[in-house]
């Protein structure tokens, strides 16, 4: 199992911490972010590794490699 974060996008772009959470795999984080329903776009991190971006809409995009 691994720790990660998911920052809700505020106005700006600015993060502020939805929640810490751990989770198998990288597939099982988004899942539980998209699960979360918030009514903002939510970054997912993994240490100092970002996963990717939720969109309110629950739309998963992947970080640039």
């Amino acid at each position: 199992m691994a720790t990660y974060r998911a920052y809700v996008v505020a106005a700006g772009g600015r993060l502020q911490l939805g929640e810490t959470f751990e989770a198998p795999d990288d597939e099982g984080a988004v899942t539980h972010v998209q699960a979360l329903g918030r009514p903002a776009a939510m970054e997912l991190w993994e240490g100092g590794r970002l996963i990717g971006r939720v969109s309110k809409l629950g739309v998963f995009t992947p970080a640039e490699a």
